[in-house]
């Protein structure tokens, strides 16, 4: 039996149900009028669904039954019992019902969000043995980390056969579960149940910001310190403020106003002037940080000062993100800028400012917070005249369209990070209370990339918070018909003391719904820098020009004593393997010796490698300085695995070029017979260092290379040879037929 929970279900108002009498037209309760910001915003309300696939126009598609049978009635295909839809062409059908519970559920979790109102509506009907209206409900299933699972109803209306009726009702949210299901349920055991376009939504608030810098809603309290320091706190060390009643500090005048705060008998650093600012921030929301700093005291110069969150998590871990920083001096007032948005909602959020040396005070001038949508959009140009599917590709609009996958994001300017400045523009990103190494920086692309079309991504990136490098990796996620996949963009080792850049390409075949791009890859605990991410159609290359090969022996093997009458001349094992030359048994060469040009290289010795501890262990020759660049060459070998393994094993010829491995044929073989392997490669790019080397079989097993060979073929000469042979080929066959057509003729 499944449970209920009372102690939420003040959290969950459900609006009455029923058919209600005709009444005068009057305002929507959950309509609001347009609200004028006294500053010259307005604010424009819009309804945003969350609900996927709301009116099943795909299907049933990312919708689920509940051990009964559902299909989508559509006009096409006949309507259920003649029952037409309320609205659009289609609607749900839930069938073989033995259970109330059982209906339609969909998973939510990823579109919800804390103190967001959402409000639930959705056309349904009965069809069955029913002669008077049954109770229809909406449902949330919370599945939460410790297993538990519970169940809140949100909205119920009295549903009959005549007509579809309108269910309401709405939900906020305290906590995010594991996982959140919403279902529609109710009806007898035996009744179908009919469902029309269902929508979860909640208030969206476009706003139209009018150009004077009042236009923007402020996070922080008493942000020019008129109030005094009401709600600030010094952070282990004394603050003031200094006013033009008071006095001012050595005579310097406020920036914008007639009060600042000043920052005093500072011992470290990290010291400066806080306030708590949990209440008044969200997840999921780009915030702007803009500040007017400078310092006095003993101090030559610019000294860095800096906007930093501290995040006190429910389980008492502390994390330290910064926001913004400015070279500030004792001249000027100079503006600190940056930007931030949190993806979870930890216990406390705290804004503080610190910087500068011990001894050196601190002075702050009307601090601000705001969300990034209150600012006006800024035209944002790529280089080089190239299109990018990523928005606000180098963040020159804060983080407006990115979002932190599992962790928290900033935009920085100069100086942020110590002395890591962008590299390319004049901001940066970082992705930071990282617990996972998918956790990093992300963004939405559908809608924007097509199917196949090849594209080109090219990032710069690198890490913080470890001396090592590691591995900073883009990966697509693409959400197809009923499964999800992540595709490998571009990688690269990144370090704490340079850009790193990331090229790839990538072409998406199979259709999707979905598609969001990432930046992932460092362990827990590492940060991970991002200076823009540009992804474009790729360009078209002109054709080159076909190489021009000459003075190639073609047909002539590149190995050196290939038939081992030197010994072990020119050989040289792959790891630690240990190599000799064997004879085989004239019994096992026959099969060999069938194929006619096998003949004249096959003498009965082999290589025999043994103690191997490793798959990719075997004989190995350096074969660099006699390949040439765009030449088709032909692989062939006769393997046969040893003692020490049953069955087939995969036996390859492969080349490490420049430490990246290339596949030069495989088969699969054991120990009672000789197998050819067959293959082919070519190499478009110089190489430093080429070896050829026979690998495969599991470490203690032996393996036996006999007749090694990588030649060069002419490729225009053989397609020739090839042609002439198809020819001759067709022209007995069709000469054969005709005399056939003769005889039968006669």
């Amino acid at each position: 039996m499944r449970r209920r929970c009372g102690w939420l279900s003040s959290l969950f108002r459900p609006r009455r149900g029923g058919r209600a009498l005709p009444q005068p037209d009057q305002p929507r309760p959950d309509s609001e009028p347009e609200v004028v910001d006294k500053r010259g915003a307005s604010n424009e309300v819009v309804m945003e669904n969350i609900v996927s696939n709301s009116d099943f126009s795909e299907g049933l598609h990312l919708w689920q039954p509940n051990s009964c049978h559902a299909f989508v009635a559509v006009e096409g295909s006949g309507y259920h019992y003649g029952v037409r839809p309320h609205s659009g062409s289609s609607y749900a059908v839930l069938t073989h019902r033995t259970q109330s519970w059982q209906g339609l559920e969909q998973d939510i979790t990823e579109n919800v969000t804390l103190g967001t109102e959402y409000f639930i509506t959705a056309y349904v009907r009965v069809h069955g043995e029913v002669h008077e209206p049954v109770g229809v409900k909406a449902t949330l299933k919370f599945e939460e980390e410790s297993s538990s699972t519970n169940y809140v109803s949100i909205a119920r209306i009295s549903a009959s056969q005549e007509c579809w009726e309108k269910m309401e009702g709405s939900f906020n949210l305290t906590t995010i579960p594991r996982r959140l299901v919403f279902y529609l349920e109710g009806p007898p055991p035996g009744v179908d149940l009919l469902i029309d376009s269902v929508t979860i939504s909640y208030k969206k608030t476009e706003r139209s910001v009018s150009s004077t810098i009042g236009g923007t809603e402020g996070i922080i309290s008493n942000y020019d310190f008129s109030k005094g320091l009401h709600p600030w706190n010094p952070i282990c060390c004394h603050a003031y403020v200094a006013s033009q009643w008071s006095g001012f500090l050595d005579g310097i005048r406020g920036n914008s106003g007639e009060n600042y705060a000043v920052v005093s008998k500072r011992t470290e650093h990290w010291q400066g002037l806080e306030q708590d600012i949990t209440n008044r921030v969200s997840t999921g929301t780009a915030y702007v940080v803009s500040a007017f700093v400078r310092v006095d005291g003993n101090v030559q110069g610019q000294v860095e000062v800096k906007g930093t969150l501290r995040l006190q998590n429910t389980d008492g871990s502390t994390h330290y993100n910064p926001v913004g920083s400015v070279l500030a001096s004792k001249e000027k007032w100079n503006k600190l800028e940056g930007s931030f948005s949190l993806t979870n909602m930890p216990k406390h959020v705290v804004f503080y400012l610190e910087g500068p040396p011990a001894g050196v005070d601190l002075i702050i001038d009307s601090v601000n917070i705001s969300c990034s949508g209150h600012k006006q959009s800024k035209e944002v140009k790529v280089k080089s005249g190239v299109e990018t599917v990523i928005k606000n590709p180098h963040f020159e609009d804060g983080l407006k369209n990115w979002s932190g996958r599992g962790c928290n994001i900033c935009r920085h300017e100069f100086t942020a990070y110590g002395n890591v400045r962008p590299l390319n523009g004049s901001y940066f990103t970082s992705a930071t209370g990282r617990v996972h190494n998918w956790n990093g920086i992300q963004q939405e692309i559908t809608g924007r990339v097509q199917r196949k079309v090849l594209y080109e991504i090219n990032s710069s990136v690198r890490i913080f918070g470890s001396a090592n490098d590691t591995e900073v990796r883009v990966t697509l996620w693409v959400q197809e018909y009923g499964r999800e996949r992540y595709v490998g963009l571009a990688k690269n080792q990144a370090s704490d003391k340079q850009w790193t850049h990331l090229k790839g390409r990538f072409l998406l075949h199979a259709p999707f719904t979905k598609a969001v791009i990432f930046i992932e890859g460092p362990p827990a605990g590492i940060d991970i820098l991002v200076d823009g991410l540009v992804l474009s159609p790729a360009r078209k290359l002109q054709a080159t020009p076909c190489p021009k090969i000459e003075n190639v022996l073609y047909g002539v093997n590149l190995l050196h004593n290939s038939a081992f009458t030197r010994g072990l001349a020119g050989w040289s094992p792959m790891g630690s393997c240990r190599l000799s030359i064997q004879t085989e048994a004239p019994h096992m060469l026959p099969s060999i010796l069938k194929d006619r040009a096998s003949q004249k290289h096959i003498s009965g010795r082999y290589i025999l490698a043994t103690n191997r501890t490793e798959v990719w262990m075997g004989p190995s020759q350096v074969i660099t300085d006699k390949l040439r660049l765009h030449v088709t060459y032909r692989v062939s070998a006769w393997v046969r695995a040893g003692s020490g393994g049953h069955g087939r094993h995969h036996v390859n010829v492969c080349l490490a070029v420049d430490n990246q491995w290339v596949n030069g044929g495989q088969v699969e073989a054991d120990g009672d017979q000789w197998y050819e392997i067959k293959g082919a490669f070519k190499l478009e790019k110089q190489p430093s260092k080429v070896t050829a080397y026979v690998q495969g079989p599991p470490s203690g097993v032996d393996l036996r290379v006999m007749d090694l060979q990588i030649y060069p073929v002419d490729r225009k000469a053989r397609f020739e040879y090839l042609k002439e042979k198809t020819d001759r080929v067709s022209f007995n066959e069709f000469h054969v037929l005709d005399e056939d057509c003769g005889r039968n003729q006669n």
